[in-house]
Order: structure tokens, then sequence, then C-alpha cells
């Protein structure tokens, strides 16, 4: 067989077979939509079961019918929750696949000059970008929460003290420079933690284990919460796999920060065999996990953006929490070998 027959031949087979993974793709959505929708419908009984069975006991009436069916309810509930998410996993490794299938094909075309596209210098930039926009959206929030609220209320002051001047009030237009320059150095300070979060230099420089030491301290200092910090003797990773690991913790404290105000939280980094185990633990309140994938419809971007992080570097992470058990995320991953 001449070889362009055989690229030919190779390119429809290809494209048969992504064709009938599409196919089953896009049947695999609408099922997770009829779940979704099953989902809901119990959401809203079990809602109205829980409401009627409150009614009955306030009421003195008997709860025996109520409570069974609210029983049935969340059995019925968590059992459609469950099915969703281990569909829409599958619809993720699905889409995975159909990707790297398109990217891979593309070894069997030609660009306009003639030499054959990289699928993996493909992946790589289609990852590069996404992870860029993420960035993007992480950096716009913490700015608009950060920076910029220091420089609005800067402004406010400084138009304060323009009327006070006009007023020839300077008792008090002392005062409120006083208090402007205060908050001015607040913020220096803020942009400064900031920059230092962007780039950690110590990271580059003296690895893992200093880098998320310097940086606790400084939430401790920022947040003025307990937070104690274990870590082994871990030689120097990949620079991919620190950054990673870094981000992660960074992540994690911020959502104890939001979530679990003030409650201790305990970091463990430790290698066990062959592997790493990366753990940050809170005493806060905990929450329902199930719960938040049912209001929101998926996980929060905090906990997908770890998720996705540890996956890029080949570990796990997983999050073990309920409602007045705290919080633990756990990353786990093979040490390199050597």
């Amino acid at each position: 067989m001449e070889p362009a027959a055989l690229l030919e031949r190779a390119t429809a087979i290809v494209a048969t077979q992504l064709a009938g993974l599409r196919e089953l793709y896009q049947a695999a959505l609408r099922q997770q939509e009829g779940i979704s929708q099953r989902v809901r419908q119990l959401s809203h009984q079990l809602d109205e079961a829980v409401i009627q069975e409150q009614f009955a006991r306030e009421h003195g009436l008997s709860t025996v019918t109520a409570a069974a069916r609210v029983k049935q309810l969340r059995a019925e509930h968590a059992a459609a929750v469950e099915a969703e998410t281990e569909l829409r996993r599958s619809l993720r490794q699905l889409d995975q696949l159909i990707r790297q299938i398109e990217m891979s094909s593309t070894t069997l075309t030609h660009n306009a000059e003639g030499i054959a596209a990289d699928p993996w210098v493909q992946a790589l930039r289609a990852q590069v970008i996404k992870g860029r926009e993420e960035e993007r959206i992480r950096l716009a929030r913490e700015v608009h929460d950060g920076p910029a609220q220091v420089l609005a209320n800067a402004l406010m002051g400084v138009e304060v003290c323009q009327n006070l001047l006009k007023e020839q009030n300077f008792e008090r237009l002392g005062s409120i420079l006083s208090q402007l320059g205060d908050s001015v150095r607040e913020g220096l300070r803020d942009v400064r933690s900031f920059i230092a979060d962007l780039r950690p230099g110590k990271l580059e420089e003296q690895g893992l284990v200093p880098a998320l030491h310097d940086y606790i301290r400084r939430y401790r200092d920022t947040v003025s919460n307990p937070v104690v910090f274990e870590a082994d003797h871990i030689p120097r990773l990949p620079a991919e796999t620190e950054i990673v690991l870094y981000r992660i913790v960074q992540e994690a404290l911020q959502n104890t920060r939001k979530h679990a105000r003030g409650a201790p939280v305990h970091i463990t980094l430790a290698r066990r065999g062959g592997r790493l185990y990366l753990a940050i633990r809170d005493e806060g309140p905990g929450f329902d996990l199930r719960e938040v994938v049912r209001r929101a419809g998926r996980e929060s971007w905090g906990l997908t953006s770890m998720r996705e992080r540890a996956e890029l570097i080949g570990a796990e992470l997983t999050v073990t929490t309920r409602r007045g058990a705290g919080t633990e995320v756990l990353v786990t991953m093979p040490l390199p070998a050597g």
C-alpha cells in the first residue's frame, strides 16, 4: 500500500472512531442532564418533606410517616448525587480521551510548511493558556479584595482631607491624614506580600519546605490564627512539583481563612516509603461536600483548582470533611527515584 493511501486510511479510521466517541459523549451528556433534573426534583421533594416533618413535630402530630418519607428521599437523593458525580467524572475522562485522540491524530496531517504537528506541544500550549486564564481570574479576585480596596479607601480619605482643608479644620485634617497614612502603609505591606506570593523567590532558591515556612509565617502575621507546620526532610523536587504543592497550600489556607475563621490549622509534609504526603487540616466547622455540590452543581472553584493542579504532577488530592469535624486536604504522590 502506498504511504499516502496508508495515511488516508489511518485518518479515516481515526475519524470514524472519533465520531463514535463524540456520539457516546453526547449521549452521556443527555443522561447527565436527566440525572441532574432528578437530583433537583429529589432536592425539592426532600426540602418539602423536611418542612412537613418539622410542622408535624411542632404541632404535636405523628411524625412516623413524615420521618419515613424524609429517610427514603434522603437515600434516593444521596444515590442520585453519587450517580451524577460518577457520570460527571466519566464525562471528564471521556472528554480528555477525545481531546487526546484529536491532538494525536494531527500527526497524520501536515501544516502549511509540511512539518508534522506535535500533539504534545499543542497539549502543552492548551494547558498553558488554560492555566494563565485561571491565574488571571484568581489575580483579579485578589486585586479586587486587596489593593483595589485600599486605593478606593485612600481616594475617599483624600476627598475628605480636601474638604477639611477648605474648611480650615486642621485638627481633624491631621487626624484623617494620620489614619490615611496608616491605611496606605498597610496596603503597601499587602501589595508586597501579594508580589511575594506571585513569585516566591525562596521556593526557587531554597526549596519547598523553607518557602512554606516563610509563607505560613506571613500568613499567621496577617490572619492571626494558629497554624502549625511540620515537615520531614524532603529532597528537592522538580520545579513544577514544588510550585504546585506550594499553590495547593496557599489555596487551602485561603479557603480556611474564608470558611473556618480563626480555627487552628495543622500542615504536615511527610515522606513515607516512596511517597510524599501533604496534609492541610483545620479544626473549623467543616461542611457537607455533597450539599455544596448539590447547591452549586459542581465543586467550588478552589477545590477544583487544587484537584486539577495535583493531577498535573501525577498526584492524588482528596478532601475529607463533615459538619462539626473540620476539613482535611490530603495530597499524595510518588517521590521521584534517586
